[in-house]
């Protein structure tokens, strides 16, 4: 019974879910109004206790679900990895819940919104859950299914536009990461896909099969890649966000982002195996994409104006800060990139709460529109000052912390020491540069960052136009309720003790980095 436990935080969310949306409520009904909010928030409840009792007491706990054919089988089990994962989405779903019931209020479709909503946890828990490679590409396609409904739900031409290309992005994705999945289980020395840190190749058979080996790695990478929005592979994103802001915040900082990136931590580490990997042509490709895409994304947020889609880019280039980590195929790299993974995900889903929370209370959507409005929500633009600060890299905020650890990483590639793990460079005599290089690129990024956040922090605070400042000091603050409050308050709070207090943290996440890297 207590392994069972582990497949409960994937399906419960998936029948309840299911069963929100079978059962018939009147959207002209406060009554039943009152019962959607109840039934979401509790499902969600229920799971995120679930994660965080199997988190406590059943670490390194494993079943299979059910057998497909052969040595494939859809098996969960709970690592230090998947855990961390887990830990963070059992702790952030609550709240976007609870920021969403505000957020959807007046809309008359709360029943199908929130049905995927709940589905979209359970799948996203499936993902963090997964034992071997075949279940996390059941769990990734599932995903791409019970988001695409919620990209649509404005049904506006601009999000039916969207959801057509992030469907288009992500089965053509999912047709790359598949060819992945085919070639690890035939070099297998498991014979199944099983997750085992150092990965699972027979490096003896593979021979005069190097190269295809390595073409189809980088094809996986990038195939996972899409959903992490890795350039070019990334125009899916900043048009997803028509999408409503809980929405958005998700795909942008938990779900579907993170679980791209999650994905080619597994496949990197735990299937292909870093051994096989460090110093071939094939880490090079992949750390110079993912090095382009920081630089792309920063340098486009820069240009944007439109709020939503400027965080959007910001997303895209902060992804790659991970995918960057986990090229650099070193133990210092996965716990960097993890370090980034779990750090970005605060900063960003208060960044767009915050984006929500003012479109919701003024309407407001672009980034010029904002003079002045730090007087009228200063609860609000109080936790964007953290995130952005957070998101520039200052120290005492959690994204320092994160950029400090990928830079380190990046010297112990290029054959520096650091904590005594990397004693030797990780990239060949040929491709150390790149590590370095890394480290410039990261800096360009925090410059960029600067400018892209400090441009709206200027002008909430310092408005541009001196009229616009005399229009509103005389108009009462208009924060949003405790309902968006409470979580902005609390991710700006993590964001804090992240950037003050990161030891018990990285003392994990390192842990992870020396069994896996």
């Amino acid at each position: 019974m207590g392994k069972m436990l582990l497949a409960a935080p994937v399906l419960l969310p998936l029948v309840g879910g299911a069963g929100m949306m079978a059962l018939h409520f009147r959207a002209d009904k406060k009554e039943d109004d009152q019962k959607i909010v109840f039934l979401t928030e509790g499902l969600v409840l229920a799971n995120s206790l679930i994660l965080f009792w199997l988190l406590k007491n059943r670490m390194g706990a494993s079943m299979v679900l059910f057998r497909l054919f052969g040595n494939l089988t859809v098996q969960f089990k709970l690592d230090r990895m998947g855990g961390v994962f887990a830990g963070l989405i059992a702790f952030l779903w609550p709240l976007a819940t609870l920021y969403s019931f505000e957020y959807m209020e007046r809309d008359k479709r709360k029943r199908m919104f929130f049905a995927y909503y709940i589905m979209t946890y359970g799948v996203t828990s499936g993902i963090a859950l997964a034992g071997n490679l075949v279940t996390m590409y059941l769990c990734y396609e599932m995903l791409t299914l019970v988001t695409f409904p919620l990209v649509l739900f404005p049904m506006t031409k601009e999000a039916k536009r969207a959801s057509r290309q992030y469907l288009y992005y992500s089965i053509g994705g999912a047709a790359f990461a598949f060819i992945g999945l085919v070639f690890v289980l035939s070099y297998s020395v498991t014979g199944n896909t099983e997750f085992v840190p150092g990965g699972i190749l027979n490096l003896e058979a593979v021979g005069q099969q190097k190269n295809l080996l390595l073409f189809v790695y980088v094809m996986t990478f990038f195939g996972f890649g899409v959903k992490a929005a890795l350039f070019p592979l990334h125009r899916w994103l900043p048009k997803a966000s028509v999408a409503p802001t809980p929405v958005t915040a998700l795909l942008h900082a938990v779900a579907v982002v993170k679980s791209g990136a999650f994905a080619i931590l597994r496949f990197t580490y735990f299937s292909y195996g870093t051994g096989f990997l460090r110093g071939t042509w094939a880490q090079w490709v992949v750390m110079a994409a993912a090095l382009v895409t920081i630089g792309y994304g920063s340098t486009m947020a820069v240009r944007e104006i439109h709020w939503k889609r400027r965080l959007a880019y910001s997303t895209i280039s902060n992804l790659s800060y991970i995918l960057f980590g986990a090229s650099l195929m070193n133990p210092l790299g996965l716990a960097a990139a993890l370090t980034h993974l779990v750090i970005h995900a605060f900063m960003k889903i208060c960044s767009f709460f915050c984006a929500g929370a003012v479109m919701h209370q003024t309407g407001k959507n672009y980034v010029f529109e904002l003079d002045g409005m730090g007087k009228r929500m200063p609860v609000v633009f109080g936790c964007l000052t953290v995130a952005s600060l957070s998101l520039m890299g200052i120290p005492l905020f959690g994204g320092f912390i994160s950029k400090w650890n990928l830079a380190e990483a990046a010297l112990a590639a290029g054959g520096g020491i650091y904590l005594g793990i990397s004693e030797k460079p990780f990239l060949g005599a040929n491709g150390i540069w790149l590590a370095y290089v890394g480290i410039g690129v990261i800096l360009y990024s925090a410059l960029m960052t600067g400018i892209y956040m400090l441009t709206v922090l200027v002008r909430v605070y310092c408005p541009v136009l001196r009229q616009r400042e005399e229009e509103l000091s005389h108009v009462e603050t208009c924060d949003p309720g405790w309902k968006m409050l409470v979580p902005l308050v609390v991710f700006a709070g993590m964001i804090l003790l992240l950037g003050m207090r990161p030891a018990p943290l990285l003392e994990l996440l390192y842990k992870i980095g020396g069994e896996a890297g």
